[in-house]
């Protein structure tokens, strides 16, 4: 990982000690632990304290995922779920045909890896804690995946068939910009990508 973003994490580490990490994480969905609280992202525990985020196993982790976890335990969002999601850019304002380049940018690694192979995708969904939920339709399946206690995700794998190719497409419940603005919404889609595709190989 660059040194840019460990000068980022190191930058936004005083957030932790001016907040009640504590009283943030139960609002948060955390569980209170020794000094901190523990919440869980992408299927590892983090313990987040005023000296920062660490992984409860002690095996290294990407410092973009620990400055995720600093920006939603300090972030002020409030409520639940609307179960209404959409895609990335449509919760931010963008037009149709930025929401789709940048849709495809992001998705067109999952497609690589999984292409029409279904059974692999639902290997590694399954293996991140994922939730099949009723889909209408031949060929498409929906998934629901809690990233972080307030921020859930759904996403559709589209098998291909005659007219058009596999697709998968990554939405959130619209009540995720609460608690993280876009551009953490973008990094934290690029880890669930990520960690998808580890889980897939």
């Amino acid at each position: 990982m660059g040194k840019g973003h460990e000068q980022i994490y190191s930058m936004i580490l005083p957030k932790l000690a001016e907040c009640d990490i504590v009283q943030n994480g139960l609002r948060l969905g955390a569980t209170p632990v020794e000094n901190g609280v523990r919440i869980t992202f992408l299927g590892r525990d983090y313990v987040i304290t005023s000296d920062g985020v660490n992984p409860e196993d002690g095996l290294p982790a990407d410092v973009n995922h620990r400055s995720l976890l600093v920006y939603y335990i300090t972030s002020n969002g409030t409520g639940d779920f609307t179960y209404d999601f959409a895609l990335l850019g449509r919760l931010t304002g963008m037009i149709d045909g930025q929401n789709n380049l940048a849709n495809g940018i992001m998705n067109d690694p999952l497609i690589r890896e999984f292409g029409d192979n279904y059974d692999k995708f639902v290997t590694a969904i399954t293996s991140l804690g994922g939730t099949e939920v009723p889909a209408s339709g031949s060929g498409k399946h929906v998934w629901q995946l809690l990233v972080l206690p307030k921020i859930l995700s759904q996403i559709v794998f589209y098998e291909a068939d005659d007219e058009f190719p596999a697709d998968i497409q990554i939405m959130f419940d619209r009540t995720a910009p609460r608690f993280l603005d876009f551009e953490c919404l973008a990094v934290m889609t690029g880890a669930v990508i990520n960690e998808l595709i580890k889980r897939g190989k």
